[in-house]
């Protein structure tokens, strides 16, 4: 996939992301988690959620063509809300997506990164050099509590 390109995400994209990011939830994470747990993830991640959150945090997509194909985002000194089309990952996307957001968290003067990682994601996340600290439970979701010092 030589034709993407990671942007700065915009206002106009919030229901693009939104419907990305509910789609993904859904299709990859459905095995990992019961369905209340994936509908209260994909209730969370509303256009009007996600609009409101991009107030508050370095948001970035990347683009296929006109298509929004993933996103991710730094909040302070956390890798947030990393999510790529379901029939695209494993195309290196995701990895491009963590790459980017280093390179800009570092910009910005952040030295360590964290994130929770979901049970489908942690060997995605250790392959990029995070590491486990510990198993995490929030609303009956389990995730993982991971880290990165950046160089």
């Amino acid at each position: 996939m030589d034709n993407l390109v990671i942007r700065d995400a915009g206002p106009d994209d919030a229901a693009a992301i939104s419907a990305l990011v509910q789609h993904t939830v859904r299709t990859s994470n459905g095995k990992d988690y019961p369905a209340q747990a994936i509908e209260l993830i994909v209730a969370n991640f509303a256009a009007d959620k996600v609009g409101q959150r991009m107030a508050e945090r370095d948001v970035f997509v990347c683009q296929s063509g006109t298509r929004i194909v993933g996103t991710i985002a730094l909040g302070g000194d956390r890798l947030r809300s990393l999510f790529v089309d379901p029939e695209l990952q494993q195309a290196g996307i995701g990895a491009r997506l963590v790459a980017h957001l280093e390179m800009h968290a570092r910009k910005v003067g952040v030295r360590e990164l964290s994130l929770s990682s979901s049970l489908t994601a942690r060997g995605f996340y250790e392959r990029l050099g995070y590491r486990f600290i510990e198993l995490q439970e929030h609303d009956g979701v389990s995730t993982f509590l991971m880290v990165k010092t950046l160089r």
